[in-house]
């Protein structure tokens, strides 16, 4: 029972957080705002009306309409029916993942950390951390939503008003707000910040499975997920305000459920119990390399299939793919840059770059994993022990660099499988191999300058991120805004050619390769002679 005083000096802990998350929460305010506005600015460029028109007819195959939802305004496909049918869900996605690292951070991490205690140690509520760290996201989701509403309006792209452009921000921080609540209901339930983290991510992937399901099969199916019921909101369509409210009244119900059961729980403890563990450790967990490899297994399998799904999706509109192109200049200015390779393949080539940009994030985890171990204490337990700095090192980076060949494959695999099912003729699997594999070397260069920041300045290796962030805008954006060329060649994926790799010049791709091994190298020479930063 929440009772007087459980929220005192709620303001000095907002105060705090927001001393603590003025270079994260920038960053991450920062990009998504850049990602939309700049999105908006040259999407117009890109497609025009029969572009438009064909685009629709694509997305209207079920495998497009699981993966994005529903096509609104079809009839008159405008740019901003298109930006929101194509872009909303994944921004919306990285606008949830911000809000449920926040949440736990600020929340189930400094409980682990011992913080909370010594805050809960002053006279400060019961509740005053976690209204706090809600306080923040509220904040955060607010300023999100103005400036990205404000950004898309100053674009002045035709079918993108002010009103419409401020409910898309609206829209976005709303969802933001729900999964705050749901990272702060988890905190509550979980017995770590990592389990929260796990089933906060795990409602994510549930909330979009329900809501592909749904569009697919069942309207009333995808008003129970979250993410269906924020598209119903037809964004520069119809532009309906009803589903943010219901939204926003959905995100206070859960938080009040998180503040009752906060009121409630002892600290550093949960709900819902931490599985027991094995009474003796096997064989492979009294190694380093072993241990690394136990932590990193369900991660490398999780993002397996996920590279999998990914590539199948986009191997559901194979079939369509033709009529697509036919109707779209930049596509064809793509492809009319090789005749030696069919339609079908040059398109497929292309969406790699997608799958190559989305495979950095999950090996850019694992090989910074080390440094997580590091500040969480963990890390000097094992090296007290006759384990070398170099083999302890190693036992992430190895996974990481097999997981850079991997998961192109399952991209590969996954696109595969899907043309197959769609195509009279399906697109060859060694093609496919190869127009995977080919952005191995630069994936490398990626993990060499994590490497090489865990060994040089660990304190700054959330500086890894931003770099990724620019490459995605560069790679991603900068294709459609046509940046300048030597922008591209400022991150390792400007030197692949989204060609085959026989049409590459693989003097490049080896000496990518080469680079990226050499920050490794360098990397692990600084950690085996730098102290252990807690």
């Amino acid at each position: 029972m929440i009772v007087r005083g459980y929220f005192d000096n709620t303001g000095r802990i907002v105060r705090l957080i927001f001393r603590r998350e003025r270079v994260f929460s920038a960053l991450w305010l920062a990009g998504l705002v850049l990602f939309s506005v700049s999105l908006a600015s040259g999407i117009a460029d890109m497609f025009d009306p029969p572009a438009r028109v064909a685009l629709a007819e694509t997305l209207k195959n079920p495998g497009m309409i699981a993966l994005m939802g529903p096509v609104y305004g079809a009839d008159n496909y405008t740019i901003g029916a298109m930006y929101s049918n194509t872009m909303f869900i994944w921004v919306a996605i990285t606008v949830a993942a911000m809000n449920i690292l926040l949440i736990i951070r600020h929340t189930r991490a400094d409980e682990e950390k011992g913080r909370a205690e010594v805050v809960r140690s002053l006279p400060t509520g019961r509740l005053a951390i976690l209204n706090a760290a809600m306080f923040t996201a509220l904040i955060v989701n607010t300023i999100l939503a103005i400036l990205t509403g404000l950004g898309v309006a100053a674009m002045q792209t035709e079918s993108m008003g002010f009103a419409a452009s401020m409910l898309y921000g609206a829209a976005l921080g709303a969802f933001g707000l729900f999964f705050a609540a749901v990272a702060a209901l988890f905190a509550q339930l979980s017995a770590s910040s990592r389990s929260a983290t796990v089933y906060s991510f795990i409602t994510l992937c549930v909330v979009f499975v329900i809501r592909a399901a749904g569009d697919v099969s069942s309207e009333a199916l995808s008003l129970l997920s979250p993410l269906g019921l924020i598209q119903r909101s037809q964004l520069f369509v119809e532009n309906k305000v009803w589903p943010v409210i219901i939204l926003l009244v959905e995100a206070a119900a859960v938080s009040a459920a998180a503040y009752a059961l906060n009121a409630i729980r002892d600290l550093d403890q949960g709900f819902i119990s931490a599985r027991p563990g094995k009474p003796g450790a096997s064989s492979l967990l009294r190694t380093s390399s072993g241990l690394a490899f136990r932590l990193l297994r369900n991660s490398i399998i999780g993002w397996f299939v996920i590279m999998f799904c990914l590539g199948a999706s986009y191997g559901t509109i194979l079939a369509d793919i033709e009529m697509f192109v036919a109707e779209s200049e930049f596509y064809q200015m793509v492809i009319s840059a090789n005749n030696d390779f069919s339609t079908l393949e040059m398109f497929t080539a292309t969406v790699n770059v997608i799958a190559s940009l989305v495979a950095i994030v999950p090996l850019l985890t694992i090989t910074l994993r080390p440094r997580v171990e590091e500040r969480e204490g963990r890390a000097e337990a094992v090296l007290a022990r006759p384990v070398s700095r170099e083999k302890y090192l190693a036992g992430y980076v190895i996974p990481a660099l097999g997981a850079s060949v991997l998961l192109p494959i399952a991209s590969a695999l996954g696109l595969y499988a899907s043309s197959a099912a769609v195509l009279e003729e399906p697109i060859s699997l060694s093609f496919l191999l190869e127009a995977n594999l080919v952005f191995v070397p630069a994936l490398w260069v990626m993990i060499g300058a994590a490497v090489l920041l865990i060994g040089v300045l660990p304190k700054y290796t959330g500086v890894i991120w931003a770099y990724f962030g620019f490459s995605f805008f560069t790679e991603f954006i900068g294709r459609m805004l046509d940046l300048p060329g030597w922008l591209g060649k400022l991150t390792p994926l400007g030197y692949i050619p989204v060609l085959p790799v026989e049409q590459t010049n693989l003097t490049t791709l080896c000496l990518v390769g080469a680079f990226g091994l050499l920050l490794i190298l360098a990397g692990t020479f600084f950690y085996e002679r730098r102290d252990l930063v807690g």
